[in-house]
């Protein structure tokens, strides 16, 4: 039975083999009437930006080299949103690159709810190339048993380039990144965007408890030294080893492409 409470009964179609090279991936969502507002175009935009910042690769591929881009599909971005862009039927397509079989469990689970008020009756992700049985392929078979498992999401790279450090915390997280060279002042915007795309990206990810789905904040807070920066999460309920993974990725990304990182501090509950 899926964890994420909008997937009962939805019909699930994927063929994916995660590669580091470019693909084509295709994402169909069937609801049951159209969406008060864009939902999911709005969530294929964010998912987009996840996979370019690191947060798709898990431990199967480096995070620098997560790239996706929209090729074709609603946005959501105009004013007022157009009859395409609330259903009920959706068909994106994307560009993708270094992004883990695993990651499709959170795109499924990001489009369940994207229907509102009406429920997803069928969700597609289908990439370009042949699945081969390999652990980087996943069909809606393995992923179905994948949706009942709290644990089975993007893991952590092997080796972050940074230090890490982890303590618990009595309710919500903080996350202190310091630098090994340059100006905070400098690279804050990126670091902060980056942050913010780690709760995107874990927004369907399970609770503390493994019992269903998380809950976080949505709005973090910032302060900066010349060479640190300091996240807070005044809210913080999702299970510490995928989520902490999801973060380590995202910074790892980070490091390697923006700034060098020299060590990381992650406080959650």
């Amino acid at each position: 039975m899926p964890i994420h409470p909008h997937l009962d009964g939805v019909l699930l179609d994927v063929a994916y083999r995660g590669s580091a090279e470019p693909q084509t991936l295709d994402v169909a969502v069937k609801l049951a009437g159209p969406a008060e507002v864009p939902l999911a175009p709005w969530a294929i935009g964010s998912l987009v930006d996840c996979v370019e910042r690191g947060l798709a690769g898990g431990s199967d591929f480096a995070p620098e080299l997560g790239r996706a881009k929209l090729l074709a599909g609603p946005t959501g971005e105009g004013a007022t949103p157009t009859p395409d862009e609330l259903g009920p039927d959706y068909a994106f397509r994307l560009e993708v690159a270094g992004m883990s079989p695993r990651f499709v469990r959170v795109i499924v689970e990001h489009l369940a709810a994207s229907g509102r008020p009406h429920p997803a009756r069928t969700l597609s992700v289908v990439g370009s190339l042949p699945t081969d049985g390999s652990p980087l392929s996943v069909r809606e078979d393995l992923l179905a048993r994948w949706l009942g498992d709290p644990a089975v999401y993007p893991g952590a790279w092997s080796d972050p380039g940074f230090r890490v450090v982890t303590r618990s915390s009595p309710r919500g997280a903080t996350v202190r990144v310091a630098l090994a060279r340059g100006r905070m002042d400098d690279v804050a915007a990126e670091l902060e965007a980056t942050f913010s795309a780690w709760q995107s990206a874990v927004l369907t990810y399970p609770n503390a408890r493994r019992t269903g789905r998380g809950v976080m904040d949505p709005h973090g807070s910032f302060a900066r030294t010349r060479t640190e920066l300091y996240a807070k999460v005044s809210l913080f309920d999702h299970a510490r080893e995928p989520a902490r993974a999801a973060l380590i990725n995202a910074l790892a990304r980070f490091h390697r492409v923006v700034a060098p990182i020299a060590s990381v501090e992650i406080a959650t509950p």
